[in-house]
Order: structure tokens, then C-alpha cells, then sequence
């Protein structure tokens, strides 16, 4: 080779070796971490589609900015063959176990839907990781997961929806299934079509939701009434106090240095709360009063229905009861909610045999997210 060529030659060289140095490959910044998985209080949901394989979202917190990604999900979810139904509820019951614990764990809960009999979960190691081998066995290890496993020290709520198809000839056999998969027979609900499954849905969504919800109430009163004077508080939207099968009685309590009590405390119709209860601040001529954690007899907490139907009602000198007519439940009461936190995992059906009750199923998967979310169309 010439002189001449080797000189343009080195110089290429020597010009792409500067370039590089120049141009370093750029680096891809670190992603920014979310948030620890049970750090946040809240309700957590995964949900599991399953036939022949499963579909998983795993369990994550659900709140009205990160519904719709449980909905997208359950939009997507296709039918296919086959019913790996103990398989299903397994893997939940592992996910449950294995998801970090939030601080203010209440309530954990799993609920099943499913219109026939499992078909595949004995059918190799892959959907039978334990060994079980009978379809019995498997059925009966779960129900004891759920009964006595307690996932972070909290017991297992189960609650099992049936829709039985028309494949399935063993009625017994679907029943004591539905049974195994729940926590108890008052989570048993076998339903003839998929509006009573809908309704089934919207109820164990909203029971879930109370459960983690503890509200608060506090009433405004006029500071003028007498010592002794009897109050009745009533919820169920009465002409007349003494008709009311919820309410909340009290005596009207007032000192010399100007603090006012409601004292011998009746719950009718509610849980028991505190028997006596002193004004928590005062604007003007009216007294707060806090009715802490309000419940049913149930336990569940108090609806939103019954706050907007709130009357004050004081008794006379005969034992009569006259409306305190500027009393307004918008302006005399405030409301306050505080969240525990629960782990829910939805199984859901997703055979063929379902037919066209599979996108009735989706929408009523869609509704217990969004009754969950506490959000209405998208909006909270």
C-alpha cells in the first residue's frame, strides 16, 4: 500500500475514534419506584380468570385512579374449554398469602364464580402442585385453606356464586362444591340466571367495602334545650318518631360552666356505642356531638341512605314526640369515613359453556371492581 492511501486511512481512524469518545451510547435512567406493595392503606384486588389455563391480575391497590386497569382486564378475559376451578382458587389463596401485609389488614376475602365442575386441576403437576389427586382431596384441602389459614394472622371471608350449567348433571356434587369454596353456608349463593348473579355480586361488593369502612357522625344540636330533655335521633326516613326501627336516644345534658353531654345513650336498631358522649366542640347556639364508628347489628357500617334520612325529634312533657323542623341533615351533620384495609381475589368463570351469560358475567366483575373503587362511571 502507498503512502498516500495509508494517510487518509489513519486520519478515517483517528477521526471515528474521536467521534466515539464524543458520542458515548446514552444511559437509560433508572425507572422511578412505585409505590411498596401494602404500604398504602386501602382495598387490594387481584383478580384470576380461569378454564383450561389461568389469567391473572395480580393483587394490587384499587382505588378510582387504578379501576379501570381491573376492568380493561376483565374486558379482555375470553372463554375457552375446560375447568381448572381448584387450580384457580389454589393459586388466590397463595397470592393472598404471599402479598405483603398492609399495617390496617381487616379483612381478606376470596370470591368464587363458577357454572360447573372442575375438569382439569388433577390433571398433571402443573394445576396439582400438592399432589392431590382426586378431585375430592383437592376440593377438601382447599376448604381447609380457607378455614383454618389465616392469611396475616386475618381469617379467610370465602363466598362462592354458582350458575349451574346446563352440563351439569351432578347437582349434589356442584353443591357441595360451592360449599367447600366458601367460608361458611351464608356465603353460598346458588343463583338461577345472571341478574340473580349480578345482584349477588353488588351485595358481597358492598359488604366488602363497609367492612372496610368505619363512619363517623357528627350532629349538630341547638344549645337552648333543658337539662333532661329527651332527644331521639332517627334513620329510616319516618312520619313519626315511635314508627322508627332505627334510631338513637339520649338525654340532653347541660352544667353551669356551659359543656352539654348526651347521656343513658340507646341504639335501637344499631350496634352499641358509647353510652354517653360530650360535645366535641360548639359553634354559636349548637353543640357537636361524635357518634363514633357508627354499625348495624351486622357490622357493617352505617349507609349513606340512612345519613341523608337523619331527623331530630324531641319528647314532650306527655311522652309525645315533636320534629325539630330546622334540623337538615346537609347542614347539621358532617360525615367522616376512615379506610382499613382489605386483600380481595376475584376467580371468575370463563368456560364456554357459559354461552352468551359470559359478557353478563363480565359486566357483573365489572360492577363488584367499580362498587369496590367506590367510584361512579369513572368519577369518584
Amino acid at each position: 500500500m502507498s503512502k498516500k492511501s495509508i494517510i487518509p486511512l489513519c486520519f478515517a481512524v483517528l477521526l471515528a475514534i474521536m467521534c466515539g469518545a464524543c458520542n458515548d451510547d446514552p444511559v437509560t435512567p433508572e425507572p422511578t419506584p412505585g409505590p411498596t406493595p401494602g404500604s398504602a392503606e386501602g382495598i387490594y384486588l387481584g383478580v384470576i380468570g380461569f378454564n383450561n389455563q389461568l389469567y391473572v391480575k395480580d393483587i394490587s391497590l384499587l382505588n378510582s385512579s387504578t379501576y379501570q386497569k381491573f376492568n380493561d382486564f376483565i374486558s379482555n378475559l375470553t372463554p375457552g374449554n375446560g375447568t381448572a376451578l381448584f387450580y384457580a382458587d389454589y393459586t388466590a389463596l397463595k397470592k393472598l398469602k404471599a402479598y405483603p401485609a398492609p399495617k390496617e389488614l381487616k379483612n381478606v376475602a376470596l370470591v368464587t364464580f363458577t357454572d360447573g365442575l372442575d375438569n382439569i386441576s388433577t390433571a398433571n403437576s402443573q394445576y396439582d402442585p400438592e399432589g392431590y389427586g382426586s378431585t375430592t382431596a383437592y376440593r377438601n384441602a382447599l376448604h381447609n385453606m380457607i378455614m383454618n389459614d389465616p392469611v396475616h394472622g386475618v381469617n379467610v371471608a370465602a363466598y362462592s356464586i354458582g350458575l349451574k350449567g346446563s352440563d351439569v348433571t351432578d347437582e349434589a356434587q356442584f353443591m357441595e362444591t360451592l360449599r367447600k369454596l366458601s367460608s361458611s353456608d351464608n356465603n353460598v349463593f346458588q343463583v338461577s340466571n345472571m341478574d340473580e348473579a349480578m345482584e349477588r355480586f353488588s351485595a358481597i361488593a358492598s359488604s366488602l367495602y363497609s367492612i372496610s369502612t368505619s363512619v363517623n357522625l357528627g350532629v349538630n344540636v341547638p344549645g337552648g334545650y333543658d337539662d333532661g330533655q329527651r332527644l331521639r335521633f332517627t334513620f329510616d326516613n319516618v312520619s313519626s318518631a315511635t314508627s322508627s326501627t332505627k334510631f338513637i336516644e339520649a338525654t340532653y345534658r347541660r352544667t353551669s360552666n356551659g359543656t352539654r353531654t348526651l347521656d343513658n345513650i340507646i341504639y335501637y336498631g344499631f350496634a352499641q356505642g358509647a353510652n354517653s358522649i360530650p360535645s366535641s366542640s360548639s359553634q354559636g347556639a349548637y353543640y357537636k356531638f361524635m357518634f363514633q364508628n357508627m354499625t348495624y347489628l351486622d357490622g357493617s357500617p352505617v349507609s349513606q341512605t340512612d345519613l341523608n334520612n337523619i331527623k331530630l325529634w324531641k319528647q314532650t312533657s306527655t311522652g309525645a314526640w315533636d320534629k325539630e323542623t330546622e334540623f337538615n341533615p346537609a347542614s347539621s351533620t358532617t360525615v367522616t369515613e376512615e379506610k382499613n384495609s382489605a386483600m380481595i381475589i376475584l376467580v371468575l368463570d370463563c368456560t364456554t359453556s357459559l354461552g352468551s351469560d359470559f359478557v353478563h358475567m363480565q359486566e357483573s366483575a365489572r360492577q363488584f371492581v367499580q362498587t369496590l373503587a367506590n367510584v361512579n362511571n369513572g368519577k369518584k
